[in-house]
C-alpha cells in the first residue's frame, strides 16, 4: 500500500517523510527561512537550479493575483500527467469548476499562514483512471519583508493500490487531508531524512 494512503496525521507525515524529493524541497525552504531569521524565504532564495534535478519535473510555482492563482511554472511531469502545459493559466482554468473554491483555499491558506501545507487526495486526469497524489505547498515572498504572494511546491502522483476503492475516504473533491506544517513538524520530517540520494 502507498505510504500515507490512510486518512490520519501519521499517514500525512508518512507521505512526507517517505518522499526524499519532497523533503529536499522542504529542507531548502526551511534553510532559506532560517537564513532570514525566521521570515519568509524570498523567491531569489528558492531558485529551482539549487534543488536536486530529479525533483524539477514535479515542481510548480503559482502566484496570487487578487483572488486567483496563476501558474508561473509547471514541470514536465505535470504536463505529462494533465496533457497540457499549465504555465500562464489560472488554477481555475485547469481544474473542475466545483473544485475551484476548495483547492484555491489551500493555496491561500499557505500564503496567509506563512507555513508549508501538505495535502493528499485523488485526481482523475481527463481520459485516465484515478490516481493518488501528495502535494507540498511552500509560501514565498517576492521581496524581503513583503507578504507571501507565490507558492512553490511539488506533487507526486501514484497509482492506487490494487483493489483500492476509488476515492475511499476522500471528500467530494477527492481531498483526503490538508494540514499546515508547523516548525516542529518540519524539523521532525527533515531529521528523519538523514543523508542519501534524493529520488
Amino acid at each position: 500500500m502507498q505510504p500515507g494512503w490512510e486518512n490520519n496525521i501519521d499517514a500525512d507525515m508518512a507521505a512526507l517523510t517517505t518522499d526524499r524529493g519532497m523533503l529536499a524541497l522542504l529542507r531548502h525552504w526551511c534553510q532559506a527561512r532560517a537564513a532570514n531569521d525566521g521570515t519568509l524565504p524570498v523567491r531569489a532564495q528558492m531558485d529551482p537550479c539549487d534543488l536536486p534535478r530529479s525533483i524539477l519535473p514535479f515542481m510548480f510555482i503559482y502566484e496570487r493575483q487578487g483572488d486567483r492563482l496563476r501558474c508561473r511554472l509547471s514541470g514536465t511531469r505535470m504536463r505529462d500527467l494533465f496533457g497540457n502545459d499549465g504555465t500562464g493559466l489560472f488554477l481555475d482554468q485547469m481544474i473542475a469548476p466545483h473544485s475551484v473554491p476548495s483547492r484555491s483555499a489551500l493555496f491561500h491558506r499557505t500564503l496567509d499562514g506563512g507555513l508549508p501545507l501538505l495535502y493528499r487526495g485523488f485526481l482523475v486526469p481527463v481520459g485516465k483512471g484515478w490516481r493518488g497524489f501528495n502535494r507540498l505547498l511552500l509560501p514565498v515572498a517576492v521581496r524581503a519583508g513583503e507578504p507571501a504572494t507565490q507558492v512553490m511546491g511539488m506533487v507526486r502522483v501514484f497509482d492506487p493500490p490494487p483493489g483500492a476503492a476509488a476515492l475511499a475516504g476522500a471528500d467530494a473533491d477527492g481531498l483526503l487531508s490538508a494540514r499546515l506544517l508547523d516548525d516542529s513538524e518540519c524539523r521532525a520530517a527533515i531529521d528523519r531524512m538523514g543523508s542519501g540520494r534524493v529520488l
